[in-house]
């Protein structure tokens, strides 16, 4: 299942705002770019944007079900995130290797409540 539009991050948009501000976080599967969220934000809750390349995988579907895989696990654990922030998730070439649920803990592990 797709990310709910309210926890989704236009590129576009944010991107540029997101890098500036950033704090950078790197996990074996994971790069983070973590920036706080804008304070006339409407409706405050953890929004994620998944960043991948053409250098990782050359297939426009090997991408995609990257993101899909990144993004369901993204919605299973999305009550264990740090609210009133936005992330951009930069994979790395060691999640082709990785199940579902390794990937759910690095993201919980990384972005978790403390």
């Amino acid at each position: 299942m797709a990310l709910s539009k309210i926890n989704r991050l236009n590129l576009r948009l944010d991107r540029q705002r997101i890098e500036s501000s950033c704090q950078k976080h790197y996990s074996p599967l994971f790069t983070y770019l973590v920036a706080p969220q804008p304070t006339e934000t409407k409706k405050p809750s953890a929004r994620f944007a998944i960043l991948l390349s053409k250098k990782l995988a050359k297939k426009a579907v090997d991408r995609n079900k990257i993101k899909r895989i990144v993004s369901s696990s993204i919605q299973d654990s999305l009550s264990k995130f740090v609210q009133n922030q936005d992330t951009i998730l930069i994979p790395k070439k060691e999640i082709l290797t990785q199940t579902r649920n390794g990937i759910s803990q690095d993201l919980i592990k990384n972005l978790g409540k403390k």
